[in-house]
This record gives C-alpha cells, structure tokens and sequence, in this order.
C-alpha cells in the first residue's frame, strides 16, 4: 500500500498535534498472528485551502444533535475531487472527511466532543456531537443494581434483564473486522510529483500517433560533474577562454592550473547594470593571486559561467570549480554607504561566511593550501583602490582557524574533518550537520528550493533544479538522488518542538536524533503540496464520531462458564417452564378431565415448576452472573482507534466503554509531548514507571482549560483524546493540535 503523509515541521495551517496515550492492561489482539502497525508521527495537518473556513454563527441540530459549522459558499476553485479504492468518483466542497472503513467513500467529518468543548459552539471545521455511552447496557443495569439502594434497584434490574434473557439476542458483543482494527481503504491515483522509479512518473500531455509521450520533464535526473571549468580568465591579459579550445592549441597533457576568486554579490556590485569599478577590481584580484600562486588562470563566476544558454546549468556545478582549483581566494570589501564598523575586516569576513552560498565553497576548497584574503578599503578613491587590489600581499590563514570566526566554528569543524579526511561523516551525519549550518546563514532567494541546491553541491549525485520546487521538494528529490540512508523516512518520524518549525529543523520534541530512528517504511516517491508516499506502509481509521462496543476476552474460568451457561439456559428454562405449566393448565381445566388426567398433570406442574424456580433463580441472580461475565482480566481485545476532541478522564472513557471504571485503562506513559509519568506508587516497585493524568500538571492543565474556551477556531489551540487498544493494549492519546506555540 502506498499512502501519502506531510512533513509536518510547518504544516500548511500553521497547527500541529500532539498526543497523551492511555493503555490498558490487554497484551495481545485477538488474532495474534498478524500485527498491525499504524502511523505514529504525532502530526496531522491539514491544508488551509482544504479545509471550511469557520465563521462566528454555528447552529446546533437539536433532531441530529450535531454542532453545524457555519462555512462560506465555495466558489469553483474550492472544489474537491477525489476517486475512491474502487474508482468511484467524488466531488464536493472542500471540508474536513474521513475515508469510510465500510465503503471507501469520503464522509463528512463528524467528531465526539467532551462537554467542555461542545459547550461554546464558535464553529469549526467538522461537525461536533456529544460523547454517547456505548457500553453494554446490561452490564450498565447490573452496576446500577449494585450500587446504592441495591435492595430497592434489584428487582427492577432483574425484571429488565429478564427481556434480554428470553430473547434470542446474544450476551457478549461479536467480533469486528476479523479482530483488527478498522481499515484504510484508500488509494492514490495522482501522478506524484516525482517518483523513486521514473517510470511512474507523469507522462507528457502531447501524443504521437494517439500514444502518450514521456514526460520531458528530467526530475531526479541528475547535473553531471565535470573535472574542471568550461570557462577561464587568463591572468596575463584578464582574457577569458574556453578552456576546450585551449587544449585543443597547448594539447591535452598540459596542466592548466587555475586559483577560484570568492566573493559576495553585498559587498560587490557585479551587474552588468552596475558601475565596472568591482568587476576591475576583482579582475585585479585574480591577476595578483595568480601571479602569487604560479598559475596561468582563475575563475570568476560573471566571466566563466560561458553563454547565457549555459549559464544556469553551470551555476549548480560551481562546487566542482573550487574542487578543482589550486588555491581559493576571498575577497572582502564593504559597501560604499556602509557605517565604519561593517569596514572592519572582522565584520567583513564574517559577512562573507554568513553567506549560504560561499559555505560549501569555504569546506570544498583545497585542504593543502591556505586560504588568501584580499581586503578593499573603499576608503581610498577608485584609482588607489585598484592599485592595491593588484599590488597588496594576501592574508593568509588556515581552514580552521578560518572558521572561528563564526559561532557554529564546532560544527563547520565537524564538516572540515569529514572534507579533509580525518573523521568520515555518515550521509545522514553529514546531511544533517551540514543543514544546520546553512540555516542560519543567510540567503537571497532566486528559487524556493535554494536553501537545498546549496547542500547539493556537497553531496555526489546532484539532481537538476526545477524552478517549480518548494523548499521541501527539492530537498526531499536531493535525498532520494543520494545514498542518504533513509533520511527523508527517518525525518517525517520527528515531532517538531514548535508548529512553527521549518522542514529542515531536526530538533525533535524527545530529543532524539535521526539515527536513533529505524523507519519500516520506505519513500517511493514526492507528493504534491510538500508531502512524500510511503511504500509498505500501514494505517488504521480513526474513529472519531462515537465510541463502539469493544469485545474484550479473559481466561475461560469456571465461573465464567457457569455464568455463561446459566445466563443462556436462563430463557430456555423461563419459556419451558411457561410451556410446561400452561399445557398442564389447558389438561386441568379441559372438559374431559377425570382422576386419570390427574396421574399426567401432576408430574407436569412439579417438572414445570422446578424449571421456573431454576429459571427464577437464574433471573434474580442475573445482575451478579453478568458482572461474573464482564468482570476480570483482559487478555485480549477488539482493536479500535477512538478519537475525542477535548479531554476525558479515564474513568469518563471507560464508563462509555465498558459500562464502568474498572480500572483496565492507563495513561501512556511517553507517547505525546503532553504525556507525563512517574515512579509507581505501590512498595517494593518504587522504579516501575507509571503513566500519570496529564490534566493533574498545571501546564497541561492550563492548556486543556484554554482549549475549551471560545476563540478563533484557527489560532485556538484544540486538545483531542485518542484512545488505541491493540497488540500492546487499549492506548488513549490526549493530542493538542495548536494553533500558536505551544
């Protein structure tokens, strides 16, 4: 199965989820020998534009009882079509549904609220009902009788029990999906984006003889790397070359060695729109490095990126210009207009290495050589500043003192030893490490996707960049191009610390680390709209509307069986005994009656009336043998996924479920960033740990009473309660989907 997920770091509508689980004290599902695994990101998000907008006025349905969110009329744009798993087609306004586990149809959202929460009726995004009582109502009526007045309640509870008991209902509730939970029953038949295996990739809309084209868009297809530059400046007359045409006159076996002038486009204004002052200057530079370092040539980027048909492509290539170079150099200058202090050459070099572009340039430069830093004092006037640009000696100073000039020099360490060879990064390490650093450096956007095609030139298999990729997309393309071991699987399994996080934030809510991760799933391809396609991966629904009737299974004792016999036999033995006493009523009292009717009627009145006295027995005692039936442990249960918007106590959650609190639901223990636990509070397990109520918390406390308050729908911060009962147990989740920092 393939199913589509988001990263969910920024999620469209700026919220984000967040879970507090319960368990129960059942271990195994009812059919142990197939495991179900369900998503457990912690992240649901959901698209501004595919969802009703909520406005002030909902009205409350008294018939269906259902809390009507008041939308605006959708015009054509907010249509939604979708195709169901067996191809039926679907098409309505954009709103919140839910795949329909019976029938595979999307459905109108329809979600239980706790009282707290359906008591301000400020609108939302799904329709809102009241939390109902599903537990069996037998079990309901036995507890009612054993509670207080028991004495007064007993035979009204008996009488009542006593329809169940001659009827042909069954006592126990039945099995649900063949003891699993509630499927999935989705497909996606959209083209993705880009897919792992090119050839599931959209076809070209042209045809040719009524056959589709392929599609002539190369996606992970990947930017070749070359040895050395296409393009040149000669240091003795600052012409620039073709370095093919120069091998072609000086021969294939000459070395052609070249130094790569570093600079930024805020410190030197190189449009051709833009005095020539820098351009000279920088041309100057080269000159005089080159001279220095005994080589013939040296690259910079507004000469030697060739015609402008090659321009683009060999921009992505310039990490291949600085691998190949002798010797980099840095040239440094402040603005014209700039204030004293950004003068300093301190300042200067640290705003050319706060550059996302010049970083992987600054780690990819040859490590047996210094690095050269050439320094303009725009205090000189232009003639001056030329003649120092061609005459001054260098700075020079090693890679890694270079980098502490910045704040993160610890982790562009990191990256220097993996570059020079001293300590080897993973891919993921180094995919990692190297992210942080570039994001917080800074960047002027030409393509969304920049932030990643700065990364690419680190890496050895470089997609070609499309202008139509977000951020997300062309990170997401650079992964699944590179041996990244599995970094895209391992990140969407991240719980960002804020709702707010970018997709490149790596700072998970638990601290933990990518590799601390071991995905069983796999990224077959991108999505639309920033999300990828799991392969292999499983899913359940999530029951949101109303509670059900669990099937719960213990040890067959005896006196579960007793029970369980007499409770069956019960309205076999009322009804028999009936039988038996009317028919010996109609011999009695039928006209031919005689003293030898009275040999027949006689063993007729004592069996009937021995059935209806074990039959009345069985009635009276039927509340006990009820709860002799519920009562126990559980070993097993039916695997439901239950969801509540608002927050429940457990003894709430397990009197709508099984008639009462029996005390077979725990709070989890680790499982959202709400949950909260501590030592065990019994002797001799003092270490045992124990999940706790998180509403006992002030935080949490304070969250949950915020959430139930009235508010903008949108910015309002929404606590949910997810109950999960499968291979490890019934598990609830209290999830908070937050609409600011939280």
């Amino acid at each position: 199965m393939t199913s589509s997920i988001s990263r969910g770091g920024a999620p469209n509508d700026g919220t984000m989820s967040t879970a507090i689980p319960l368990q129960s004290v059942g271990r195994k599902p009812l059919n142990p020998s197939q495991s179900v695994d369900t998503f457990n990101t912690g992240i649901f998000s959901r698209s501004s534009a595919e969802r009703y907008e909520a406005l002030p006025g909902a009205t409350h349905d008294e018939e269906s009882g259902l809390i009507q969110p008041h939308r605006k009329k959708p015009d054509q744009k907010q249509v939604f079509y979708h195709r169901d798993i067996l191809k039926r087609p679907f098409s309505g306004q954009r709103d919140d549904r839910f795949i329909n586990p019976k029938d595979g149809r999307p459905k109108a959202l329809v979600v239980q609220a706790a009282e707290q929460v359906l008591a301000q009726s400020s609108g939302a995004t799904w329709q809102r009902t009241a939390v109902q009582n599903k537990s069996p109502w037998m079990f309901r009526l036995s507890c009612w009788a054993f509670g207080d007045l028991a004495i007064v309640k007993w035979i009204p509870a008996c009488a009542l029990l006593t329809v169940v008991l001659v009827s042909p209902l069954p006592v126990t509730t039945t099995i649900k999906n063949n003891g699993f939970y509630e499927p999935l029953s989705y497909k996606d038949w959209q083209y993705p984006y880009d897919a792992r295996n090119r050839y599931e990739n959209a076809p070209s809309r042209e045809h040719k003889d009524g056959i589709p084209q392929p599609s002539k868009r190369p996606l992970i297809g990947k930017i070749e790397r070359f040895s050395e530059p296409g393009w040149l400046c000669l240091a003795n007359d600052m012409k620039t070359i073709k370095v093919a045409d120069w091998r072609e006159k000086h021969g294939y076996g000459v070395t052609l060695d070249y130094i790569m002038i570093s600079y930024t486009g805020v410190q030197f204004a190189t449009g051709l729109d833009k005095p020539m002052q820098d351009r000279v200057a920088l041309h100057r530079i080269g000159q005089n490095a080159a001279r220095l370092a005994g080589v013939e040539a040296y690259w910079l980027d507004f000469e030697c990126l060739g015609p402008d048909e090659e321009h683009e492509e060999n921009a992505w290539r310039i990490s291949d210009v600085v691998r190949g170079a002798f010797r980099m150099i840095i040239a440094i200058g402040g603005p014209v207009d700039a204030v004293e202090e950004d003068q300093l050459p301190y300042n200067l070099v640290r705003a050319w290495g706060n550059r996302v572009w010049t970083l992987p340039e600054l780690l990819l430069t040859p490590g047996h050589n210094d690095l050269w830093i050439y320094t303009i004092n725009r205090n000189l006037d232009p003639t001056t500043q030329l003649d120092q640009c061609l005459n001054t000696l260098p700075k020079q100073i090693t890679l890694r003192n270079f980098s502490r000039y910045w704040e993160d020099h610890e982790i562009i360490a990191q990256l220097i030893d993996h570059y020079e060879s001293s300590v080897i990064l993973s891919p993921l390490e180094l995919i990692t490490t190297a992210l942080k650093c570039l994001e917080v450096r800074h960047i002027t956007q030409h393509l969304p996707g920049d932030l990643s095609y700065s990364l690419m030139g680190l890496l050895r298999r470089r997609p070609n960049a499309q202008k139509s990729d977000s951020g997300f997309q062309a990170f997401a393309r650079l992964s699944l191009a590179n041996d990244s071991n599995m970094l895209l699987e391992r990140l969407i399994c991240l719980l960002p610390q804020s709702p707010y996080a970018p997709w490149y934030s790596f700072h998970d809510h638990w601290d933990a680390s990518l590799w601390d991760i071991y995905p069983r799933t796999q990224v077959c391809g991108i999505g639309h709209n920033d999300t990828v396609i799991l392969d292999g991966a499983r899913a359940a629904t999530i029951r949101w509307k109303s509670f059900k009737k669990v099937l719960i299974r213990g040890n067959d004792t005896l006196k579960r069986r007793l029970a369980r016999i007499a409770l069956s036999m019960g309205g076999v033995l009322f009804f028999t005994a009936v039988i038996t006493l009317a028919v010996s009523g109609i011999v009695k009292h039928s006209s031919n009656y005689s003293a030898s009717s009275s040999a027949v009627t006689t063993p007729l009145n004592v069996f009937g009336g021995i059935l209806m006295a074990i039959a009345l027995s069985i009635i009276l005692a039927s509340p006990l043998l009820i709860k002799w039936l519920y009562l126990g442990k559980v070993w097993s249960a039916q695997p439901w996924f239950f969801g509540i918007e608002g927050y429940m106590s457990l003894s709430a959650i397990e009197e709508h479920i099984f008639g009462a609190d029996l005390g077979r639901l725990t709070w989890s223990t680790t499982s959202s960033s709400l949950s909260r636990h501590s030592y065990l509070n019994e002797q001799n397990y003092e270490d045992f740990c124990e999940g706790k109520d998180p509403s006992t918390y002030p935080d949490v406390a304070a969250r949950i009473q915020q959430a139930a308050q009235g508010g903008d729908e949108k910015q309002r911060e929404k606590i949910f309660t997810l109950g999960d009962g499968g291979e490890d147990g019934d598990e609830g989740v209290l999830e908070d989907e937050s609409g600011g920092e939280g």
